[in-house]
């Protein structure tokens, strides 16, 4: 559950992230190469609470930012953070189980590495491991990470939108290429 809920927070984020960096060819379509850059990512959903249920009162709200950089090639990686409101069977779920605060919320912060593939109408897919950084709340998912997929659409050269697939998470969000200053 720990990882489910993980893995939709990263699955969030890698759609976002081909999303975001997606670009159209010149009248040629969309491919891997149209993903380059740094992009904004933001995502909702609900996920699997702290008993594993996907259902009524266990599913708890989560929401969260990011920061992804697709190489163009296939791959990205990036950083995400989320807060997710752990739930189970309607009431939050404490993080002193494992050793953490009393709050029924935790904060997690994860490094990505993924890999995606973009059809050439703009659809696509990504796999993504979320690897939780020190510090982040203990039910933020396994040490050595999870790995998470989701799907997206590209509506521009610069702006995507997202839809995780993993069986315990309601997740989608957007991603839009970050501007640069000056």
């Amino acid at each position: 559950m720990k990882t489910n809920v993980g893995a939709a927070l990263v699955l969030s984020l890698g759609v976002l992230c081909f999303l975001g960096t997606a670009q159209a060819g010149g009248g040629k379509g969309f491919s891997n190469a149209s993903l380059q850059g740094k992009y904004v990512v933001s995502f909702q959903g609900w996920v699997s609470g702290g008993d594993g249920d996907v259902t009524g009162a266990s599913l708890g709200p989560q929401n969260g930012v990011g920061l992804l950089i697709a190489d163009g090639k296939g791959n990205f990686t990036g950083t995400q953070t989320a807060n997710i409101l752990y739930n189970s069977n309607g009431n939050p779920t404490s993080g002193s189980a494992c050793g953490g605060g009393a709050s029924g919320d935790a904060v997690c912060t994860y490094n990505l590495a993924a890999t995606y593939a973009v059809n050439s109408d703009g659809t696509g897919s990504t796999t993504a491991t979320a690897t939780p950084i020190t510090g982040s709340d203990c039910r933020c998912g396994p040490a050595g990470g999870f790995t998470t997929t989701e799907s997206f659409v590209m509506q521009s050269a610069d702006e995507l939108s997202f839809v995780g697939t993993d069986l315990d998470a309601t997740v989608s969000g957007h991603a839009r290429k970050q501007a640069k200053k000056g």
